[in-house]
């Protein structure tokens, strides 16, 4: 039995046809391990004969299949898994290529976990494919969280036994998105996903026209008509939830949301109403409350468009999103809003769909440290912070101590200093950053109530508040130039008699750490001192 089927369909695959072919021969797990499995859709470019004669020449197994021409991927991939007899099976297009080592790395990640779908990392040659997904690798992925459900094609390896238990066949009936229908079920039903994100494994190219939403929307109602049948799929496959709630945001996303861009601005008046009219219904079969608190800003204000049918006031948002968001945000309540076109800001739905304070906080606060400084026991620190798009009129800034071994924390009030030179203009709108900038002083012996700090590892970070909002980063990654690693600095404490305690600063991660570390008595350490210079000139001198 061979380790790995390769079924590759082909319908006038010239010239990319040799590449691909070649790219099988050339696999580090070696011939004897696979077998290829090429069907032979109809070509009438020569890609059949071609194949006969790779078929021929080559030692390795090699099954040709032909057939009527289909129509699509769908018929001759089935057929292709009809005759497949490996333990896995991979899926490569006949225009497109393998990576040399790509099927030995994906078998290895599947003997390894037990897996029954292994995701190999895709590079695009003229087209883009997935990347965050890639990232690293993965033994055991999580369908209900992440990018594993938002790469639907088939240039995957799959178990065999799993694909046969469940019948998983790709549908013929479908125009496009034949192959999503085949891989999420084969998702739902595989116990263990992994992910191989170190390799380049599949090479896809770009095949010809991608299609435009604007023709007579004909392209949006078969997306929409294929995604309903994805959507109807994963519901049928799951429980109410957070997996379902993640696999139907995907299709509302990718298949709806992500079609109303420069295309649909790019049509003239009917065709915007027809391609509204045409997403109307789905908007409001497809997205409960839960999918639409998963969107972002300009996700929901489109969804919510294409439910009510205003096609004006989708122009002025998409217009507006692809402008960059022009207009100052909103503060209210302790809470931050956008200021799109639309809706306007005493509008019934204004606060569900346009409340940014999580976006705007997640990325809070803007910080750099520009300045630090030892002054006997004082730690001095200099630089700025404030939070995004939230002017700094009554801006507090705070440097936070927290104890890593036991988690007390120490907040010590910066001073605020004017920085005319942050303010930022959006548009006709201006963010007011003009008291970003800060300085603080920190006496190491008395910062604790009046005691000195402990000995140990202090994470520093800052915390700003400004009109009822707040947020606090570290300072490790925000290391201004200049301001880095700095070397032991000797401390006299109160209360620690002829002892002192070493101090230093160091980037650790995401956190500035302060280290105070207790060392021995003044005069014991000059002993050791001249004890260590005296070895040293006695060693010297016996040489």
């Amino acid at each position: 039995m061979p380790v790995v089927s390769v079924v590759i369909p082909v319908y006038n695959a010239l010239p990319y046809l040799e590449q691909t072919l070649a790219s099988v021969a050339q696999q580090s797990i070696g011939m004897d391990a696979l077998e290829v499995v090429a069907v032979d859709d109809g070509s009438t470019d020569g890609s059949g004969e071609r194949l006969d004669a790779w078929a021929a020449e080559q030692p390795w197994r090699m099954k040709v299949i032909h057939q009527e021409p289909s129509g699509g991927p769908s018929r001759p991939r089935n057929v292709g898994l009809d005759h497949a007899t490996g333990t896995y099976v991979f899926f490569l297009d006949g225009d497109d290529c393998l990576g040399p080592e790509a099927l030995e790395r994906l078998v290895a990640m599947a003997e390894k976990n037990n897996s029954d779908t292994v995701l190999a990392k895709l590079v695009g040659v003229g087209r883009r494919v997935p990347k965050q997904v890639f990232a690293k690798n993965v033994d055991k992925a999580d369908l209900s969280k992440g990018d594993v459900y938002y790469t639907l094609m088939p240039f995957k390896l799959f178990r065999r036994s799993m694909l046969e238990e469940h019948k998983l066949r790709f549908p013929e009936h479908m125009r496009i998105s034949e192959d999503q229908h085949f891989v999420a079920r084969a998702y739902l039903h595989s116990k263990v996903i992994s992910i191989v994100g170190d390799y380049d494994c599949y090479y896809v190219v770009k095949r010809g026209d991608d299609g435009n939403i604007t023709a007579n929307g004909l392209e949006l109602r078969t997306a929409l008509e294929q995604a309903d049948e994805m959507v109807a799929l994963v519901t049928g496959m799951t429980e109410p939830g957070p997996l379902r709630d993640h696999l139907v945001t995907r299709h509302v996303r990718v298949e709806m949301v992500r079609r109303f861009d420069q295309r649909y601005l790019d049509a003239d008046a009917a065709t915007r109403r027809e391609l509204v009219e045409t997403a109307r219904p789905y908007a409001e079969k497809w997205v409960t409350p839960a999918i639409l608190a998963k969107f972002g800003l300009h996700e929901r204000i489109v969804i919510h468009c294409l439910r009510e049918g205003l096609v004006d006031e989708l122009t002025a948002v998409i217009e507006w999103e692809l402008a960059g968001r022009p207009g100052k945000s909103l503060v209210r309540n302790g809470k931050l809003y956008a200021a799109p076109p639309f809706p306007a800001p005493d509008a019934a739905e204004y606060e569900d769909l346009c409340e940014i304070t999580s976006d705007a906080l997640k990325v809070s606060p803007r910080r750099r440290l520009d300045h630090l400084l030892w002054q006997g026991s004082v730690l001095e620190l200099g630089g700025y912070a404030y939070l995004d798009q939230v002017d700094t009129d009554d801006l507090v800034t705070e440097l936070i101590l927290r104890h890593t071994r036991s988690g007390k924390e120490v907040a010590v009030t910066c001073d605020q200093v004017p920085s005319p030179h942050l303010t930022v203009a959006r548009g006709k709108e201006t963010y007011d950053y003009g008291r970003a900038c800060f300085r603080v002083r920190v006496d190491l012996a008395s910062a604790d109530d009046g005691r000195p700090l402990q000995s140990g590892d202090w994470h520093v970070s800052l915390r700003c508040s400004a009109h009822g909002l707040s947020a606090r980063g570290g300072l490790g990654t925000a290391l201004g130039n200049g301001v880095g690693r700095r070397g032991p600095h000797a401390v006299s404490l109160p209360g620690s008699g002829k002892r002192v305690h070493t101090a230093r600063v160091r980037p650790d991660g995401a956190h500035l750490v302060l280290h105070l570390e207790q060392a021995p008595s003044a005069v014991t350490a000059y002993a050791f001192s001249i004890t260590g210079k005296a070895a040293r000139a006695i060693r010297a001198r016996l040489t």
